[in-house]
C-alpha cells in the first residue's frame, strides 16, 4: 500500500539580489539561521550582483524568471541616488513585482540597529569608523564587509527589528528620508518565520 503524501503547501522559491557582498552575507546568515533551505522548504537565492538601483531591479527580473523565482526582492541602499531615482526604482520594482529592501544612507544602518537604536543620520566614513570600535566589530569595518555577519548579529535580529520599528515611527519615507530602512517589514514573510 503507497503512502499518501500530505497536502503541504509548497513553498514559493524567493530570489534576494544585493548589491553588494555584505548584504548577500547577511541574507546567508538569516536563511542558516531560519533553516530556510530544508525546514520550510523554502528556496532562496542571494546573489550579490554589483549592480544597485534600476539595473538591479532589472536583472534580478531576467535572473529571477530563469531561476524560476516567483518572490523576488532586491537590496540596495541610497549611495548618490537622488530623489527621482529613487522614485523611478520604485515605479520599476512595482512594475515588475519586486519588493525592495532599502536602507539610507547604507547597509551598515540597517547593521548598526543589530546594536542600537539609529536616529540621526550618518555618513558612510561616520558608520564604518563607528563599526571598527570595540563595542561593535572590534576591527577595521572597511576591511571586514563581505565577510560572515554570523558572529556578531546572528543572534540580535530581533533587536534590529525593533529599532527599526522605533525609527520608522519618525522616518517612513524611502525617497527622502535619513535614516531610513524597511529590511525589518519584509524578513518575516521572506523567511516564513512568526518571530525574527
Amino acid at each position: 500500500m503507497t503512502r499518501k503524501r500530505g497536502n503541504k503547501k509548497k513553498r514559493p522559491r524567493i530570489g534576494i539580489y544585493c548589491e553588494g557582498e555584505s548584504e548577500a552575507q547577511y541574507f546567508t546568515m538569516l536563511s542558516q539561521k531560519y533553516n530556510a533551505r530544508n525546514v520550510h522548504s523554502q528556496k532562496i537565492n542571494i546573489k550579490s550582483m554589483g549592480e544597485s538601483g534600476k539595473k538591479l531591479i532589472t536583472e534580478s527580473k531576467l535572473k529571477g524568471k530563469a531561476n524560476n523565482e516567483s518572490n523576488l526582492y532586491v537590496v540596495f541602499d541610497r549611495d548618490e541616488k537622488s530623489v527621482e531615482d529613487i522614485q523611478q526604482c520604485r515605479k520599476l520594482a512595482k512594475r515588475y513585482g519586486i519588493t525592495i529592501l532599502f536602507s539610507s544612507i547604507s547597509f551598515e544602518i540597517w547593521v548598526l540597529m543589530h546594536f542600537e537604536p539609529v536616529m540621526h543620520s550618518y555618513t558612510r566614513k561616520q558608520l564604518v569608523n563607528k563599526l571598527s570600535t570595540k563595542k561593535y566589530f572590534n576591527q577595521d569595518y572597511s576591511k571586514f564587509k563581505g565577510s560572515s555577519y554570523r558572529p556578531y548579529l546572528y543572534d540580535k535580529i530581533q533587536q534590529a527589528e525593533e529599532n527599526a520599528k522605533k525609527l520608522e515611527k519618525i522616518h517612513n519615507n524611502m525617497d527622502k528620508n535619513d535614516p531610513f530602512t524597511n529590511i525589518h517589514q519584509h524578513l518575516k514573510k521572506i523567511f516564513n518565520v512568526d518571530i525574527l
